[in-house]
C-alpha cells in the first residue's frame, strides 16, 4: 500500500539558513569590539610591565652607581665615546652578554656593533605598537651616521621607550605658562655625560616622569596614522620616517619636548629661547612620534616615574600639569591628573 503523503526532507530551508547566518553575524559584530578591547587591555598591561622592568633596572643601576644614568653620553675628544641610557642598564635587564661584547668607545652606529645593536630586546617593544617596521632609505642611514653607513641598512633593535631629556621653552609657553627665558630645562635624566643623583630630583621622585613611550619608530606616525615627516629642516623631512630613535642603542632616542599639533607640526625653540608656536600646538602626546611622546594605546600613554611607579596618563592632561611632571627641580606643583 503506497504512502499518500510524501515524506518531508530534513534540513534547513534557504530562508532559515540566511536567518541563522544573519544572527551569527550580529553576535560576532557585538562580540568583536569586546574581544579587541580585551586584547588591547592585555597589551597595555604588558607594556606597563615593560616600563616597570625598566624602572627596576634604573634603580638597580642607581644602587650600584649612586646615580641614574644620563639619557646619553656623547664624547668626541680625546676619543669618541657614545652610549645610550639603555646600553648602560643592559646588565640590569638580563642582557649581560650584549653589554659585555658591546664596544663602547665608538659611535653608537658603528658597524662592529651591529651583531649587538640589532638584537631585539622584548622589554623595549610595546605590544600595542606595530611589529614589523620598514627600513629607512640608504640616504637617511648615511645622514644619521655621518656618512659612515653608505651601503648597509642594519635593522637596529627597536625601542618604543625613551628618556625625558629636557622640556623646551615652547612647551612652557604653549601650556600657558610664563617663558623661562632660556632654551630648556633638563628632565630627570638630563643629557650627560654625568649621571643624575636622586637628591637632585627635588620636585620628588613620585612627581617626576623619567621614561615615556615613543612608539613606532623609525616609522613616522601622526595622530594614529603613518605619515610623511612634516618637520621642515629635519633630515627625515618628506620621508615616512623619524629623524632619531632608530633603536635602543641610538643616543638620540630621548625626548626634548616642544609640543605639536594634530597634523604633526611641532613648536620650535631656538638656541636663545625664542619660541615659534604652530597653530594648535598644545598637543604633548600621541600627535607625532618624531622626538615627541607617542603611544598606540587609546586615549593616552604609559609613563615611568622616578619612584619606579608606572602610570597611564590621558592625552587630554592639562598642559601646565604635564610640564610640571616632566621637569625635575623647578619647585612646580602638578595639578590633579
Amino acid at each position: 500500500m503506497s504512502n499518500k503523503f510524501p515524506s518531508r526532507k530534513l534540513g534547513f530551508t534557504l530562508v532559515e539558513l540566511l536567518v541563522v547566518i544573519a544572527i551569527i553575524g550580529i553576535l560576532v559584530g557585538l562580540l568583536l569590539p569586546a574581544v579587541q578591547a580585551a586584547r588591547e587591555a592585555a597589551r597595555r598591561m604588558s607594556c606597563s610591565n615593560n616600563i616597570r622592568q625598566l624602572g627596576l633596572a634604573l634603580h638597580n643601576y642607581e644602587s650600584a652607581n649612586r646615580v641614574f644614568p644620563p639619557s646619553r653620553i656623547s664624547i668626541s675628544s680625546p676619543v669618541i665615546f657614545q652610549q645610550s641610557w639603555i646600553s648602560m642598564i643592559l646588565p640590569y635587564m638580563e642582557q649581560n652578554n650584549v653589554h659585555a661584547a658591546y664596544q663602547h668607545g665608538l659611535p653608537w652606529y658603528a658597524a662592529v656593533n651591529d651583531p649587538l645593536t640589532t638584537v631585539k630586546i622584548p622589554t623595549m617593544v610595546c605590544p600595542s605598537a606595530p611589529g614589523d617596521r620598514e627600513l629607512p632609505a640608504q640616504n637617511l642611514y648615511s645622514a644619521i651616521t655621518n656618512n659612515t653607513r653608505t651601503n648597509v641598512r642594519p635593522l637596529w633593535g627597536y625601542s618604543d621607550y625613551g628618556s625625558i631629556n629636557a622640556v623646551r621653552n615652547a612647551a612652557f609657553v604653549a601650556s600657558g605658562l610664563p617663558s623661562i627665558g632660556t632654551r630648556e630645562v633638563l628632565g630627570a635624566m638630563g643629557r650627560g655625560p654625568n649621571g643624575v643623583k636622586l637628591a637632585s630630583i627635588s620636585d620628588g621622585l613620585s612627581n617626576t616622569i623619567v621614561v615615556a613611550e615613543g612608539a613606532g619608530r623609525p616609522s613616522m606616525y601622526v595622530s594614529g596614522r603613518k605619515a610623511n615627516n612634516p618637520r621642515t629642516g629635519n633630515i627625515a623631512f618628506g620621508t615616512p620616517f623619524v629623524a632619531d630613535g632608530w633603536g635602543w642603542a641610538d643616543i638620540n632616542g630621548g625626548f626634548s619636548i616642544d609640543g605639536a599639533n594634530a597634523q604633526g607640526l611641532q613648536n620650535d625653540t631656538s638656541s636663545n629661547g625664542t619660541t615659534t608656536l604652530v597653530a594648535g600646538g598644545t598637543c604633548f602626546m600621541n600627535c607625532t612620534n618624531d622626538s615627541e611622546l607617542y603611544a598606540f594605546h587609546t586615549g593616552g600613554a604609559q609613563f615611568l616615574f622616578g619612584d619606579g611607579s608606572v602610570q597611564f596618563l590621558s592625552q587630554g592632561i592639562n598642559g601646565a600639569t604635564f610640564v610640571a611632571l616632566l621637569t625635575r627641580d623647578r619647585g612646580d606643583i602638578p595639578g590633579e591628573y
